[in-house]
Order: structure tokens, then C-alpha cells, then sequence
């Protein structure tokens, strides 16, 4: 009969439980006993772990999810704005072409008034210069600025807007407006160079220089300058277009008045010319008659050859008829004289000289100034003793002259 200690020992103890590990083959197999509330807690710690972990992972993986959902977002705002952006400078570069275009058709319209101006101060130097010669070479000049601006949307350089300014205002030294609208035309010119290069992107490759940084003002500033200075231009131009159309209208008046005092000249001059014997003097007044007078410096009577005309010292004096010279000299009582020879068989002398302009053997027409009246010789004031010889005797002047 077993003992009470063996039975015991192989009794099952309900409150264990028995793990067997099997090995690699040829390896003996493991056995474990644990106790029942052990056994029963690892499975229970094990599958809680389990969910831990892919509690945790699937809050990690919300999370990702959810900054990944965010970024996405901020990245669609961008994209959102980055196109808003491109929207507006599609925009505005419409609206810089419009607004160019607009600019070049009014370059256009000064290029217009430029024409004018050039035209009007060719007619204004066809006035002060009647022989043609304006002072400017116009056929081999060019108008560099009427050349850039005749293409809309061609931008003319600096250098050449201002060059060409110049070449308005020359002939009017009280113009006010060409120093001023060459600045505002350069001032144009760099303004309308930086809006190009709005529209071309590709630069030249560049060598060598210092670095120095340009920050580029904004094209819509530029343009609305460039339209204030286009308007400044425009201003000048009309004032200077008024300002020359006033200059013309003045300088045709004067030029009609210079006509008319020319033709009542040369009406004159015809009219003096026009009898036989012409009045050899500008002075009328006859202080000495011919014949028989009382001689001014001894008081007795005298015989007077010819006619006193009174005068002014270095008043011209002219020959009465055509003829040849036959004595052109000083003499004594004479003073300086000068005797005419004419076809018709008399002679004409012309006494007390101030000066004396022709020489023996000159043929002299009639109205021809030969001297200047004088004081020489046997004088008693400024006058012209004229005489008319006939046959070698002379005769009295006024049977051939009237004053």
C-alpha cells in the first residue's frame, strides 16, 4: 500500500500548468510549469500590448495622416496664390501692353506735331532767309525721333530724343521750351527703355564691371510718368506751335510792310528818274540863284554861274543825267568837284564836294550817286553848287531841272 507521501506526489496540482518548449530535432524538448493566474495573465499582457501597439500605431498613422492633410492644404493655398499671383501679373502685363500701345500712338501724335514744328520753322526761315539758304541741311538730315517714333512701340533712345529736340528752337532764341522738352523727352525716353524691358526677358551677357544693385520701379509708375511727361511735351509743343504761328503772322506783316516801303521806294526812285534831268540832291531849297547876286563875301555884285542847293555835310549827291567823268579833282574856289559829260552835248558840274566817289573816266548813270555834299573851297556853309554848261557857256540849271 503506497505511502501518503508518494500519493501525493502523484496527484495533479489543478493550479499549475505545464509548458512544453519542442526544440530543433535531436534537441531534448523543454517543459515549463507556471502557475494558472500566471499562464492566464501573459496571454492577457501579451494581447493587451498588442493593443497598445496598434492603438498607438493607428494614432500615429491619424496623426501623419492629419499633418499630411494640412501641408496639403497649405500647399493648395499656395498653389491657390502662387495662381492668384500669375492671374494679377498676367494682368498687369495687359494692362502695361494696353497702356503701351496707348503711348506709342502718342508718340505717334508727337511725332505729328514735331512735323509741324520742323514745317513751320522751314516756313519761318523761308521768311527771314527769302534766297532759300535755312542754315540746315535738309536733305542729307533726319529726324531721329520722327524715325524711332514711326513704328508703334518702338522706344527711341536717350541720346536720340534729346539730339533731336534739339534741332527745334534753333531759329527762335525767345522760344520758350526746347532745353525743357529735351530733359522731359530723355526723362521719356528712360522711362519708356525700363517698360520695355518689362516684355523682354532676354539680357545680353555682360563682362566684367562692379556689382551694384538696381531695384527696378514699379512699370505701371513708369508709364503713368511717362504719360505725365508726355503731356508736359505736348504742352511745349503747342506753345511752341502757337509761339512760331505768331512769329510767321508777324514777320509776313513786316515782310508786306518792307515790300510795300520797298515798291514806294523804288516808286519814288522811278518817279525821280523820270525826267530828262534829274534833281542832283535829297534838299529842295535853293539858297543861290543863277545870274547876277551879291557875292557873300565881298557884298558887291557878282555873276553866280549856277544854283546854291542848301544841305547837310556828307548828304548824297547824284549825277543829273548819264554821262562820262571828266573831271573828278580840288580846286581853290571850287573846293572838290565833279564835271559830267553827257551826249547831248552838256556838262554838269558839281562843286564844293564833301567827298568824292568816282573817278575821271567812269560812265555814270543817271540817279548814280557820285559824292557827298560838302563845305570845301569858297564856301560859306554846307551846300552843293550845281551848274549846267552848254557849248561851253553856262546856262541856268532850272531851264532843264526843277526842284
Amino acid at each position: 500500500m503506497p505511502q501518503k507521501g508518494e500519493a501525493m506526489k502523484t496527484q495533479p496540482d489543478h493550479n499549475r500548468i505545464t509548458l512544453l518548449v519542442v526544440r530543433e530535432a535531436g534537441r531534448p524538448v523543454r517543459q515549463f510549469q507556471l502557475s494558472k493566474p500566471l499562464a492566464l495573465a501573459i496571454p492577457a499582457a501579451a494581447a493587451l500590448s498588442i493593443s497598445s501597439l496598434v492603438t498607438s500605431m493607428h494614432f500615429h498613422a491619424s496623426r501623419s495622416i492629419a499633418e499630411l492633410e494640412a501641408e496639403a492644404a497649405s500647399l493648395s493655398l499656395t498653389n491657390l496664390r502662387m495662381e492668384m499671383k500669375v492671374a494679377d501679373k498676367e494682368q498687369t502685363l495687359q494692362q502695361l501692353r494696353s497702356q503701351v500701345t496707348e503711348l506709342s500712338e502718342e508718340a505717334e501724335n508727337i511725332r505729328d506735331q514735331l512735323k509741324s514744328v520742323d514745317e513751320l520753322e522751314a516756313q519761318l526761315q523761308s521768311l527771314i532767309n527769302p534766297d532759300g539758304n535755312t542754315g540746315r541741311d535738309t536733305d542729307s538730315e533726319t529726324d531721329p525721333l520722327s524715325t524711332s517714333m514711326s513704328t508703334p512701340g518702338t522706344i527711341p533712345a536717350a541720346d536720340t530724343v534729346a539730339s533731336s529736340t534739339l534741332n527745334y528752337g534753333v531759329a527762335f532764341a525767345a522760344e520758350p521750351g526746347p532745353a525743357a522738352a529735351s530733359s522731359s523727352l530723355s526723362a521719356v525716353s528712360f522711362r519708356l527703355g525700363a517698360i520695355s524691358s518689362a516684355f523682354n526677358s532676354t539680357v545680353a551677357p555682360q563682362v566684367g564691371g562692379e556689382y551694384i544693385a538696381v531695384y527696378q520701379d514699379d512699370p505701371l509708375e513708369l508709364v503713368q510718368e511717362t504719360r505725365d511727361d508726355y503731356a508736359e511735351i505736348r504742352s511745349l509743343l503747342e506753345e511752341m506751335v502757337t509761339s512760331i504761328t505768331t512769329t510767321i503772322t508777324e514777320a509776313k506783316e513786316a515782310q508786306s510792310a518792307e515790300a510795300q516801303l520797298q515798291a514806294k521806294k523804288a516808286l519814288a526812285e522811278k518817279k525821280r528818274l523820270a525826267p530828262a534831268v534829274i534833281w542832283p540832291t535829297h534838299s529842295k531849297m535853293i539858297t543861290s540863284s543863277f545870274g547876277y547876286r551879291s557875292d557873300p563875301f565881298k557884298g558887291v555884285s557878282a555873276y553866280h554861274s549856277g544854283i546854291d542847293i542848301a544841305g547837310s555835310i556828307g548828304d548824297p549827291v547824284y549825277a543829273a543825267m548819264d554821262g562820262e567823268v571828266t573831271a573828278s579833282e580840288q580846286m581853290g574856289a571850287r573846293g572838290k568837284y565833279i564835271i559830267l559829260k553827257h551826249s547831248n552835248g552838256l556838262e554838269t558840274w558839281y562843286m564844293h564836294l564833301n567827298g568824292m566817289t568816282v573817278t575821271v573816266g567812269d560812265k555814270v548813270s543817271k540817279g548814280q550817286q557820285i559824292g557827298t555834299l560838302g563845305n570845301t573851297g569858297r564856301s560859306t556853309g554846307p551846300h552843293l553848287h550845281f551848274q549846267v554848261v552848254k557849248q561851253n557857256k553856262a546856262v541856268n540849271p532850272l531851264g532843264y531841272v526843277n526842284p
